[in-house]
């Protein structure tokens, strides 16, 4: 499935009630810098982007001599918004703060070095310290289950737990931005422990706001596509989008059915749904982009469809294309090797490999914009252990143009007719012995 972590921002016409905040502070420049004391002409500036493309002003401002600054921000929903630091048509940092409907924030903090300096003080902002000391906590607990220092047993106690905890920091701060954030990580963690309690959640979180995000989103449709079918996973969005108001929400909504029913080959619905909504966003540049790249793989890369012909020479000398390969399924995943997903996952990978290898599966790295330096640090510490393609032997730009692939580490599973299985972009990539365990029944 294709990502959907787009953000795709609501124009002020499009809502019906402008938020407002007050921001107020001061900033000044450090004396071994500047030591006139004239702080004057420091600028905060934040935007946002409409569905025409354009940059809408969110907050501007600009310092008197004494460093004094004070304006009203003015923002579609409450959310994390950047905020330039200038002076002289010099960036001196990029400063990342809540603004919330209502709320009064202070800035204070020195430049050149701003995003070191800086004090952000607004009842937001503080809740938001919060959740992220509750975030620390977890994070310390998923890096020991990672390491194995957790029993087996006790990681679904630990989930659970933990999950608690975020839900009780939304019980707690109602109507905050931290408080939807810590209820949106209790929902998505409990994904694969307790699939029921995420859904419960996850249903007061929509009758409460309205909406969820899309990655929260993708989880509940898994959760049905899994456990009931397609059909039900679209029923469960068609409920969501008929009690949403949400017009972002209503947009993930419709990207997700056309991935599922893309996903699951039913290219025929997806390509009526897709109709539809090139007429519906036709005014949205970011819906139209995406729109135009699933157009390119619902015609050349459909699971049920020929692989691309490819021909390509390993490190090693070897050639390899479609015909070589018959008979036999691979993973191909494009990618560059300082990427730090991929090297996150490298691990993953060498273990799909011991274990698909009894399944005949092949895997092929392509590394993209690379050479063979790189190439050779990265396998200075790890093993070979499957085709390599030599980065000098073939047209990186060319490849990546005729797979239609905007990031890496992208990776397409191939069944044994040489069939595409699906394509897996970035952490989709978690999914993938679904893809090979298909494979393998296949020839049950």
């Amino acid at each position: 499935m294709f990502s959907m972590l787009f953000l795709f921002s609501c124009s002020r016409k499009e809502t019906e009630i402008n938020n407002t905040a007050f921001v107020t502070g001061k900033i000044t420049v450090d004396p071994e810098i500047d030591a006139s004391s004239d702080y004057s002409g420091i600028r905060l500036y934040s935007t946002s982007q409409l569905d025409s493309g354009v940059a809408d002003t969110l907050f501007i401002a600009e310092t008197d001599a004494s460093g004094e600054f004070s304006g009203l921000a003015i923002f579609p929903e409450n959310d994390i918004y950047p905020m330039l630091v200038s002076r002289n048509q010099n960036i001196f940092g990029v400063l990342n703060m809540i603004f919330a409907n209502n709320d009064t924030i202070r800035i204070n903090g020195q430049i050149p070095d701003i995003n070191n300096t800086v004090e952000i003080e607004s009842y937001e902002n503080e809740i938001y310290k919060t959740f992220e000391r509750v975030d620390r906590g977890f994070n310390r607990v998923a890096n020991f289950i990672n390491a194995g220092m957790i029993s087996a047993d006790s990681i679904g106690i630990e989930i659970e737990k933990w999950s608690d905890i975020y839900w009780e920091v939304y019980d707690t701060y109602p109507g905050t931005f931290a408080g939807k954030v810590s209820a949106e990580t209790s929902i998505s963690i409990l994904r694969g422990w307790n699939d029921s309690l995420m859904v419960d959640r996850s249903g007061i979180l929509l009758d409460d706001i309205g909406r969820i995000m899309p990655s929260t989103l993708q989880l509940i449709v898994e959760y049905y596509a899994e456990s009931e079918g397609l059909d039900r996973a679209i029923n469960e969005l068609n409920k969501i989008k008929e009690t949403t108001d949400s017009k972002p929400q209503i947009l993930d909504i419709d990207i997700q059915k056309i991935e599922l029913l893309y996903d699951s080959s039913r290219t025929r619905e997806a390509n009526n749904l897709l109709e539809v909504f090139k007429s519906n966003y036709s005014k949205n540049p970011s819906a139209m982009d995406w729109a135009e790249n699933i157009s390119y793989d619902l015609e050349f890369l459909t699971p049920g469809y020929p692989f691309p012909e490819f021909r390509f020479k390993t490190i090693d000398g070897d050639s390899l294309d479609n015909q070589s390969l018959l008979g036999k399924p691979f993973l191909i995943e494009i990618t560059r090797f300082e990427n730090l997903l991929y090297q996150q996952q490298f691990d993953r990978t060498i273990s799909i490999h011991q274990i698909y290898q009894n399944f005949d599966l092949e895997i092929i790295t392509v590394p993209v914009n690379t050479n063979n330096i790189t190439l050779q640090a990265f396998f200075e510490e790890r093993s070979l252990l499957w085709d390599i393609i030599d980065p000098t032997s073939f047209d990186s730009e060319e490849l990546l143009n005729l797979l239609n692939i905007s990031s890496v580490p992208t990776r397409f599973l191939v069944d044994r007719e040489g069939m595409i299985v699906r394509r897996y972009v970035g952490n989709e990539y978690d999914d993938v012995v679904r893809g090979l365990q298909q494979i393998i029944n296949q020839n049950e």
